[in-house]
């Protein structure tokens, strides 16, 4: 498997996966801006896009994955770690941070297991499914 940076040629195969996921097509747009912001990873495997997901500086000025999506025909192979752990990696602030929805017990696993903590909860972004904040100190080096 690799990851890297999402080009112009993954956005189709992104937008599939992310529809396939969601039931829409509503985030095409919001996907095919985080991959001209260069703010979109893929993992890939034999040529295929498996997974992917986006990341910025949004959240009070730390890094935040906004998005990790791993195409379900693909689970349980190591994508969403593989795509942490690249993040990870090219953090730029000495906090990473991601969220999930209270009833995705999926992703609370993922993010437990990679060693993110909960940090806390936030009420009425999705009626009656709290979005649990998750937070993870990265290793000190120079943050510009």
């Amino acid at each position: 498997m690799n990851i890297e940076r999402a080009a112009a040629e993954h956005i189709t195969s992104i937008c599939e996966i992310d529809s396939l996921v969601i039931g829409s097509r509503s985030r095409e747009q919001l996907l095919m801006e985080a991959v001209a912001k260069q703010q979109c990873i893929v993992a890939i495997e034999k040529e295929t896009v498996i997974g992917f997901a986006v990341f910025d500086a949004s959240f009070f000025d730390y890094d935040y994955i906004s998005l990790l999506i791993v195409n379900p025909s693909f689970r349980r192979r190591g994508a969403a770690k593989a795509l942490i752990q690249y993040i990870e990696s090219h953090c730029t602030t000495a906090k990473l941070f991601t969220s999930t929805n209270e009833s995705n017990a999926t992703m609370q696993r993922v993010c437990e297991s990679v060693g993110f903590e909960r940090s806390g909860i936030i009420e009425n972004l999705d009626d009656g499914d709290p979005e649990w904040i998750y937070f993870k100190p990265i290793p000190t080096r120079s943050y510009d």
